[in-house]
């Protein structure tokens, strides 16, 4: 189950430049054998294209991009022996918040699958 708010471990995200209208965060544990590395994760997750990266630290990679219809910092935490996907968005007028609207329900399942494929392909 998703949260709605930016974990209080990911520093990077928190310290981001969007105060994002929207933010929803998913936490799955590491499966027995997988990686601890950050990079391992974001390839993984990411189907081995990240978006434009931002920044990173020894635990947390943000990737950030600036569209036509919005802006989004992406955030990948491995710690603590969880992985942790987080999505800030920033709508730019009242037609991203249509938009997103749309986009919302694809994007939950989209990044729940993500993230437990990712967990699935370590563990084979």
């Amino acid at each position: 189950m998703p949260t709605y708010e930016i974990p209080e471990r990911a520093t990077l995200a928190r310290s981001s430049e969007i105060d994002g209208d929207y933010i929803d965060s998913y936490e799955k544990a590491l499966p027995s054998g997988a990686p601890v590395d950050l990079r391992e994760w974001t390839r993984k997750i990411f189907f081995g294209k990240p978006f434009p990266d931002r920044e990173s630290d020894e635990h947390e990679h943000v990737s950030a991009d600036a569209m036509a219809v919005l802006d989004f910092v992406v955030s990948v935490l491995v710690d603590d022996g969880t992985v942790t996907i987080t999505s800030l968005v920033k709508y730019r007028n009242h037609w991203d918040r249509r938009y997103f609207a749309i986009v919302r329900p694809f994007h939950r399942r989209l990044v729940l699958w993500m993230l437990e494929r990712a967990a699935r392909g370590f563990t084979r």
